[in-house]
């Protein structure tokens, strides 16, 4: 098992020697204060000024950000006899009183922006996180709220399942079912809550290769 968060992320190779060092300051200074924005989490203005510019250089993406976390995730997973692969939804609200910041969609509500991650989370049977396998992120353009809820259910029932935003559960069910296959010797169960009771679900195949299936819990 790993010591540190930045042992999940030293391998990241962005090409330039510069920016692999700074990715790892980066993650040690915002894993000790997760809770807190960037200019909270970074102790001066040099180290916050540095942290933007690594976000806004184009050789940073999300792929290589993401890629060394994924693949030590991977071998965690496989080290544990089982692993539960969690999916949720939560909301990204970075409402502004005044100003919207660009490239954000609605909410819950027409006055709350903001984006929607969903991720698939591992972890072991005594509840200890071995880190993130899969994520999707969206933005919701807008939300109808002129229909009745007679039209909206209509609407809903119309609309196939690649155009719902429910194709999530869907889409992460898949990454657990790789998961599994790259885990032969780790029970994988795939975990979502009710959100994820739908037909679409239940009918994808599970098949994790050598006899084995991806196990499915879904709260009715």
């Amino acid at each position: 098992m790993l010591e540190t968060l930045s042992d999940s992320f030293e391998t990241a190779d962005f090409g330039d020697e510069g920016l692999n060092k700074r990715y790892v300051k980066i993650v040690d200074s915002l894993s000790e204060k997760p809770n807190m924005s960037i200019p909270a989490a970074t102790v001066d203005d040099a180290g916050r000024e540095a942290t933007y510019r690594f976000i806004n250089n184009k050789k940073v993406s999300p792929p290589v950000i993401r890629g060394p976390h994924v693949s030590a995730t991977q071998e965690r997973i496989r080290q544990s006899d089982v692993a539960l692969l969690v999916q949720d939804t939560t909301q990204i609200d970075v409402t502004r009183p005044n100003q919207q910041v660009v490239g954000t969609g609605t909410l819950e509500f027409p006055t709350r922006f903001g984006a929607f991650y969903h991720p698939l989370m591992a972890f072991d049977v005594d509840g200890i996180p071995l880190g993130e396998v899969w994520n999707k992120t969206w933005i919701r353009e807008k939300i109808e709220t002129q229909l009745s809820r007679v039209e909206k259910t209509e609407l809903r029932k119309a609309t196939p399942i690649e155009d719902k935003e429910s194709i999530r559960w869907v889409e992460g069910l898949c990454a657990a079912r790789e998961v599994a296959k790259t885990s032969p010797t780790t029970q994988c169960v795939c975990i979502g809550d009710s959100e994820a009771d739908i037909d679409e679900l239940f009918a994808e195949p599970r098949d994790a290769g050598g006899g084995r299936e991806l196990e499915l819990l879904v709260r009715a």
